[in-house]
């Protein structure tokens, strides 16, 4: 029993540890790779990784929540370059969105969802298709 908690309390310090590094690179077939050991023959970025905020406290500001200043309500070329800005950051957020379905779509064979009665089903190879090539369309029409 005393042996059992101490590699429990061991294990439950060193793995902070553990993953304090991360690295991202993007392979040969264009797939953006995630690891703790960084690619021997790929140039790779270092993810700086911090650690959750501790159990009843507040998390550190980030950029959506840090305050912005607002245009000038009067001048209507600033609300329409808002406007502007705030519509291409959603496409560039779907594009994103797409891409990562795509390869999803793409890199997994079997697919399931849940269907209304709450139950999973498989997807089948002919929709998995159909549903790659709708992806490629609609990146190829909102995403250039």
């Amino acid at each position: 029993m005393r042996k059992t908690v101490i590699a429990i309390a061991l294990g439950l310090t060193c793995t902070h540890v553990m993953a304090e590094k991360l690295y991202k690179w993007v392979d040969e077939n264009g797939v953006t790779q995630f690891s703790q050991q960084p690619p021997a023959s790929n140039q790779y970025e270092r993810m700086n990784v911090t650690p959750p905020p501790a159990l009843g406290s507040t998390p550190p500001p980030t950029a959506e929540t840090s305050t912005a200043t607002e245009p000038d309500p009067g001048n209507e070329n600033a609300a329409a370059q808002k406007a502007e800005s705030e519509q291409k950051a959603m496409r560039v957020a779907q594009c994103a969105k797409l891409r990562e379905d795509l390869t999803t779509l793409e890199n997994n064979p079997r697919l399931g969802r849940t269907n209304a009665d709450g139950e999973m089903e498989r997807i089948g190879e002919d929709e998995r298709q159909s549903m790659i090539t709708t992806a490629r369309e609609e990146l190829a029409s909102y995403c250039n």
